[in-house]
């Protein structure tokens, strides 16, 4: 009998042993997932770009505004090690808590074979260049843009920024993204001219440089059907040249050559 109640304590004292392990677990499981709850992780890539529209109300001498966005500033990029110029790239987050802000109309109304190429991707509403030897800081973009990508060309005395983006809501899904045709823009730092290349049903896919050359290749999707929407499987794309020395557009292709490429696949011969 005294060996069965020592059997039996035993038994006891290892399940409660085991009982108060569990809850020690699933106390600290508990803790760690209440701090993870409050670590915010979110990052750009939650960010679904510009809102298209913000629901607005005017005024004799105000505008009334539902701010759903707030910008958000990026760490200024050096453009060249050997001077102090700077751009510095401007987002916007998804606010919590949309924010009801007041705007006054007076204020509104008054606002050498050497080279190097580098490309930077994300979701931008604007950017700003900072020259601190002149002590120049200049807004790049005015009005409603999102920007998809960017670029810094520097080739002998020329130097370029390269951007790729959009100020229309094309598809019409309420925002303003990679979704909607792309146009491009030329920031010319030298003379500090902004050229803008939009293409009738047409969205800007790629652009590169060709080394050796002067030249920008863009490639460009051609919405055949017209529905803003580029379907790489079934409609043609194209490629045009940036000549950055004289900020025109040529094309690569002649229309001859394209006309006799077409007719080979059509099967027909001269």
């Amino acid at each position: 009998m005294d060996k069965l109640t020592r059997y039996n304590q035993k038994l006891l004292a290892i399940i409660g042993t085991i009982v108060l392990a569990a809850g020690a677990i699933a106390i600290v499981i508990s803790m760690g997932l209440f701090i993870v709850s409050l670590i915010d992780f979110s990052d750009s890539s939650n960010n679904n770009g510009l809102r298209a529209q913000n629901q607005q109300t005017t005024n004799t001498d105000s505008v009334e505004v539902v701010r759903t966005q707030e910008i958000s500033f990026s760490t200024p990029y050096q453009l060249d090690t050997a001077q102090a110029k700077y751009i510095i790239p401007v987002g916007q987050v998804d606010l919590e808590l949309s924010e009801k802000v007041s705007y006054e109309m007076s204020k509104l109304a008054s606002r050498s074979n050497d080279y190097r190429y580098t490309s930077y991707y994300g979701l931008f509403n604007n950017f700003i260049y900072f020259n601190d030897a002149n002590d120049v800081k200049k807004k790049l973009f005015e009005g409603r843009i999102v920007i998809t990508r960017w670029d810094f060309l520097k080739m002998d005395s020329v130097e370029v920024l390269l951007f790729q983006g959009t100020t229309s809501d094309h598809n019409k899904d309420g925002h303003l993204n990679d979704d909607d045709y792309q146009s491009l823009y030329a920031y010319f730092i030298g003379n500090g001219e902004m050229k803008t290349y939009a293409f009738e049903h047409k969205t800007v896919l790629d652009f590169e440089l060709m080394k050796k050359t002067h030249y920008i290749a863009v490639s460009l999707g051609i919405d055949k059907n017209k529905d803003f929407d580029f379907e790489s499987s079934h409609e043609p794309q194209e490629v045009v040249l940036l000549d950055i020395k004289t900020g025109t557009i040529k094309k690569l292709i002649s229309d001859e050559m394209k006309m006799e490429l077409q007719q080979a696949v059509d099967g027909i011969s001269e």
